[in-house]
């Protein structure tokens, strides 16, 4: 019995690490979307969605080692989904929201992290029975989530949440008590600031990227709007500029981990609200099981043609300017996405000039880093477009804001973010095929 319930932890484990993004995202954004007449609901989507972005950079800040970091982040979802139950309570809502983006933001990486330790000394096997035990996780979480929407009791699904979040801080413990490489290190764990001053404009950072993401749901005046994103450009900046050292030690593949962060965002958040207004229907999810299939079909279908991953990225953003291959263009994206990450994590991971425990934490420092530029320049052009025209920014994000962009203007932006993106992985392309 005791070796059932570990292989379920470390199956649920697994799945909460690959899925920790999008199941919380969901939820939240469900919490919301079921009690929009009551704003408060929207802070912990806010919230959530604020530090997801940036809780990757603030592992610049942290020493500790992967194992620990990796109960913590299981910790801080099973606090977080608590939490979200008073969402009600601003407090409870903005501190749930709080905890939810950082679990979400760091179990991913410090799970790739403790599991390829594991698979480099032989000392940690997923088989048949921790995937049987993450597709049963699945189909109960499925079950539950659609029932808790029907019944609007999505209390349900946040104490699902919660006892999932611990089964996987349990099976986390499970993995690496078997590593011996992380045997006695928890002894040695310290929380070093590099720079207060950096932690400083992180903090400054993480408060204006709130008020953008709020500004997408409430009306506010344009000269702010535009203050607030002119700042936080200067701050991302400043905090770009510490990830130089590291930039110069791996470049290119600097570069195709910043790409990676460009893309993802261009596909997962710029063109979900963009497909949204310009087709009139809900694209959340159709683009989300795109990225999906096409992440996943991404290694297969270019086992023996990797080197055509960048022509294929490119020419998806071209087909993603017209509305019969817009999703088309968004599934070669996805494709790219899955066939270049595999060629990064190996690249980084075996670079001799990397610490292998930080190597994966580098490369979602730098994509977030791509991630977030890639906010602030959608964000900025529609600022700056909304106050020199006096168009209605909310129009942007909600098909029924009242003096909204016309369709001319829509597609300008369009075009303009497109271009942004082609041209940065242009040039990505360029540098990473002179290296390969």
């Amino acid at each position: 019995m005791k070796r059932i319930m570990n292989i379920f932890n470390e199956g649920v484990l697994d799945l909460l690490a690959n899925a920790g993004v999008a199941i919380p995202y969901f939820f939240c954004l469900t919490l919301y979307n079921q009690n929009k007449s009551i704003f408060t609901y929207a802070l912990p989507f806010l919230m959530l969605y604020t530090f997801r972005s940036l809780g990757m950079l603030m592992t610049t800040f942290i020493t500790l080692p992967a194992s620990t970091m990796l109960t913590m982040s299981s910790l801080f979802g099973v606090a977080g989904s608590l939490c979200i139950l008073g969402a009600g309570n601003p407090v409870f809502g903005v501190i749930g929201g709080v905890l939810l983006g950082l679990s979400s933001s760091w179990i991913w990486p410090y799970y790739l992290t403790v599991r390829s330790r594991g698979k480099m000394d032989s000392e940690f096997k997923f088989n048949r029975m921790h995937t049987l035990s993450m597709v049963l996780t699945l189909v109960i979480l499925l079950v539950v989530q659609l029932f808790a929407t029907k019944t609007r009791l999505l209390s349900l699904s946040f104490l699902l949440l919660a006892f999932l979040f611990l089964a996987a801080m349990i099976g986390g413990m499970n993995v690496t008590h078997r590593l011996t490489f992380y045997q006695g290190i928890e002894t040695k764990q310290k929380f070093r600031v590099n720079s207060l001053f950096s932690l400083i404009v992180m903090a400054s950072l993480v408060m204006l990227i709130f008020i953008i993401r709020y500004t997408r749901l409430k009306a506010v005046s344009q000269t702010f709007d535009l203050i607030i994103s002119v700042v936080a450009i200067m701050l991302f900046l400043f905090l770009a500029y510490y990830q130089i050292d590291i930039h110069k030690k791996i470049f290119p593949v600097s570069l195709v981990a910043i790409n990676r962060g460009v893309v993802m965002n261009y596909v997962m958040l710029y063109a979900v609200f963009d497909s949204t207004i310009r087709f009139g229907f809900n694209s959340l999810m159709l683009i989300y099981a795109i990225y999906i299939i096409g992440f996943e079909l991404g290694p297969i279908l270019l086992k023996k043609f990797q080197s055509y991953r960048y022509p294929l990225l490119l020419l998806g953003l071209i087909l993603a300017l017209y509305n019969p291959t817009y999703f088309v263009g968004l599934f070669f994206c996805a494709v790219f996405v899955g066939t270049d990450n595999g060629i990064l994590n190996d690249a980084l991971y075996t670079n001799p000039d990397l610490d292998s425990e930080r190597a994966f934490l580098i490369k979602y420092q730098l994509s977030c880093v791509g991630n977030v530029s890639q906010q602030l320049v959608y964000m900025t052009t529609i600022y700056f477009i909304s106050y020199f025209t006096k168009i209605n920014a909310l129009g942007f994000f909600n098909n029924n804001a009242v003096d909204g962009p016309t369709g001319t203007v829509l597609y300008g932006v369009h075009l303009f973010i497109t271009a942004i993106v082609f041209i940065y992985a242009a040039t990505t392309f360029y540098f990473a095929r002179e290296k390969e």
